[in-house]
């Protein structure tokens, strides 16, 4: 029965067309290079308006076998979702995957997923590992679920050094099994680039998503609904795919505009939804009391920051001696959001094909002994040149049978979200 279920593959996308037309190309060699039928992979792609033309790679997408969908209004990520799989079919028991755009499915990653699920009727989602970099040195963190409390802890951590070391110390013991994990781990939070659920759970579920999100938050709400069901949600840390990680909305300081406006409109909704008009009150007033935090109080490092520099190459880290350990890095001091890095030995050598994963931005890297838990250092470098591989990549990557070290890497014309 595993074999002959279909996938439907649920795509939204704005701006983003070479990385959509890039999903759907690993997508498709992935299913296939497993063996599997062509006609039981079903692909919609929903153009939510893009103002940007996305004539061509819509086109290509389209040559590719999947339908596109060419909204003429913005209906937000949560529509366009819920308009992708409206245009499906299939039975209960097929699978339906949400997918973000900037994916890159590796080879032999589908089939454990399917797998997992057909194999564990309590499983309401699955989700792969994710990585921002073809070498897989770069793991995204543990996303935390939010609630009244999480919002007081991350305030805190950026209004004083002393809660944002023991909010970094909590998040790092949380991400540490989540990075070293090969297994299946049941979790209540998951970064939603990647989902795979039965079609009877999704029917279930309906509608999909919450169009109450414009953009941001859909995801944590359907966790919440699915939960409620008594099914389980799951990462498994034994299937890794690509994330190339935040090209439509912005990171930093360029996270901004539109997507701003609809991510505050999308965490009233889910705290007013899930907590009632209490908690939202309470986060608001958070809120409020950051804002009225003097400025150069705000991010201050928590650590002893050692400056390295600016680098136009792969960078290099000696740390103070050889151990087990683990490495965060992020933009800010305070390491509120990181990426993991694990590995063995005196020093951390950046693969040139991750180097290639980086923006042009400042970073802080942080470091301990996973053996002893012993801080090691903190630092600070700025990284200068071509970055931010893109989708261009992928057919090299799909030549080269899914080897990372193969692709040569080159500077994507993509703006970087």
């Amino acid at each position: 029965m595993k074999d002959r279920r279909k996938l439907a593959a649920l795509i939204v996308n704005f701006n983003s067309g070479e990385f959509a037309l890039g999903c759907v190309r690993s997508l498709v060699h992935a299913w296939e290079g497993e063996g599997r039928a062509r006609a039981a992979l079903e692909i919609v792609v929903v153009d939510n308006a893009s103002p940007q033309d996305q004539t061509d790679a819509l086109a290509r997408i389209e040559a590719l076998g999947a339908r596109v969908i060419r909204s003429e209004v913005n209906g937000g990520y949560a529509g366009g979702i819920n308009t992708a799989y409206a245009a499906t079919t299939g039975g209960p028991d097929d699978v339906v995957a949400i997918l973000n755009p900037d994916l890159c499915f590796l080879p032999g990653t589908v089939g454990p997923l399917l797998d997992y699920l057909a194999e564990h009727e309590d499983c309401g989602i699955i989700a792969p590992r994710t990585t921002i970099d073809l070498t897989g040195e770069l793991h995204l963190s543990r996303d935390l679920l939010p609630t009244p409390t999480e919002q007081l802890r991350t305030t805190l951590a950026r209004m004083s050094p002393h809660w944002c070391r023991r909010y970094g110390d909590r998040r790092l013991g949380l991400a540490q099994e989540w990075w070293l994990s090969e297994r299946p781990l049941e979790t209540d939070m998951i970064t939603g680039c990647c989902l795979f659920l039965r079609r009877g759970v999704a029917d279930e579920l309906a509608p999909l998503m919450d169009e109450g999100f414009p953009l941001y938050f859909e995801d944590t709400d359907l966790y919440m609904r699915l939960r409620a069901t008594g099914r389980k949600l799951v990462r498994h840390g034994g299937v890794r795919i690509l994330h190339h990680w935040s090209r439509s909305a912005g990171v930093g300081t360029g996270f901004g505009g539109e997507p701003l406006r609809r991510y505050w409109i999308s965490f009233e909704h889910y705290f007013r939804k899930h907590h009632g008009e209490l908690g939202l009150s309470f986060v608001q007033s958070l809120g409020r009391m950051e804002a009225a935090w003097p400025p150069e109080m705000l991010h201050r490092a928590m650590h002893d920051i050692t400056p390295l520099g600016v680098f136009d190459r792969p960078l290099e880290l000696v740390l103070p001696r050889a151990c087990p350990f683990v490495l965060e890095l992020g933009l800010a001091p305070t390491f509120v959001v990181t990426v993991g890095i694990v590995g063995e030995g005196d020093r951390w050598v950046c693969p040139a094909e991750s180097w290639q994963w980086f923006f042009e931005a400042d970073y802080f890297l942080r470091a301990f002994d996973r053996s002893t838990g012993d801080f090691l250092g903190a630092w600070h470098f700025q990284k200068r040149g071509a970055g931010r591989m893109g989708p261009l990549e992928l057919a090299e990557i799909e030549a080269a049978g899914g080897s990372p070290s193969a692709a040569e890497p080159r500077q994507s014309s993509q703006p970087s979200p």
